[in-house]
């Protein structure tokens, strides 16, 4: 009797230890898929698989905007500009509020570009305010608790700071389009030092937008939000990160007058490759201006981030959010 009670014990506890191992196989989540990724050079296909689909994460945002990866909670954070709030995505919980800015100014459009710097401090750039503020708080406690880092270039406020990035010396580089009342500042480049010094890097773009950094920091790549001249440029960086020699990097006017979209947020990998939205999507441009191809999914994208591992860039796309799935990175 004891030896039947011992085995029908053994074999409960088998059935109970199976049924477990069954609750944790997860089965795995599936989303829309839309569009098409057009492929111009067969370098693409290191980059891209053939495979690849364009998958739709969320829905119903007024504007997506200014996505940053935060590594060590593996998440996507990202503004909804009209909506002035800020939403994370994980691939477990999907899409839930990040932080509601409760904005006095909710008639003006409210946070646009997301960005960290070295400390781990959350920047935000306010697009109606024309001001970038700093969240007082913790990346993984966000609060309302927020500083003015800078809002006028001498003494007359920023028009709509729009994006910006940091080089590793501390020092951002941000963009401000062209005022949209009189009076207002010429549309330009600022570096602006840690402490908030402000210097202009350029003023010769019509409505500067999206910028990034090359792995190395040697060069810098800025967009140029206008239909009737929708380029990006590159120009030099040196060890102080001071810029110069700016040039045509690429030119895709000819697609502006046709395609939803105009030069946006841009983000460039350890090898070079740069994700730059634009007329009718995302380009990815080798560091020769070569376009190998661009993700064609139909709406007007933003902005585009990559996962810290560069297998995953994610897509700030108007009312949606988007993702495209990587090779891995050979280096």
């Amino acid at each position: 009797m004891y030896r039947s009670s011992k085995v029908l014990i053994i074999v409960l506890a088998v059935i109970v230890l199976m049924s477990c191992g069954k609750q944790k196989r997860e089965t795995p989540r599936t989303f829309q898929s839309v569009g098409k990724i057009e492929r111009l050079d067969k370098q693409l296909d290191d980059i891209i698989s053939p495979n690849a689909v364009i998958e739709v994460l969320s829905t119903g945002h007024k504007w997506s905007e200014g996505p940053i990866w935060v590594k060590e909670e593996q998440k996507l954070v990202y503004t909804d500009v009209r909506n002035q709030k800020i939403f994370q995505w994980t691939e477990k919980d999907s899409v839930t509020l990040y932080l509601d800015m409760k904005d006095q100014g909710a008639n003006k459009p409210g946070p646009s570009a997301l960005l960290v710097d070295r400390n781990k401090n959350l920047f935000l750039l306010q697009y109606g305010h024309g001001q970038v503020i700093k969240m007082n708080s913790p990346l993984d406690r966000p609060t309302n608790d927020f500083s003015v880092f800078v809002d006028n270039y001498k003494g007359i406020r920023f028009n709509n700071t729009n994006d910006a990035a940091f080089h590793s010396n501390g020092n951002m580089i941000m963009s401000d389009p062209p005022p949209v009342e009189e009076g207002g500042l010429k549309a330009a480049v600022y570096s602006i030092t840690p402490e908030g010094e402000v210097r202009i890097v350029t003023d010769t773009l019509s409505s500067p937008n999206g910028i990034a950094f090359s792995p190395d920091e040697k060069t810098v790549y800025i967009a140029n939000a206008d239909w009737k001249h929708a380029i990006w440029i590159a120009a030099d960086v040196d060890k102080k990160g001071h810029i110069s020699n700016g040039r045509l990097f690429f030119d895709a006017t000819g697609n502006a007058p046709k395609e939803k979209g105009h030069p946006d947020g841009l983000k460039v990998n350890k090898n070079g490759i740069i994700f730059a939205t634009g007329p009718g999507g995302v380009y990815i441009l080798n560091p020769e201006g070569k376009h190998l191809g661009t993700i064609l999914n139909n709406e007007f994208n933003t902005n585009c981030v990559l996962d810290d591992k560069e297998e995953t860039l994610y897509i700030t796309s108007g009312p949606k959010l988007m993702r495209v799935k990587l090779k891995p990175s050979l280096l």
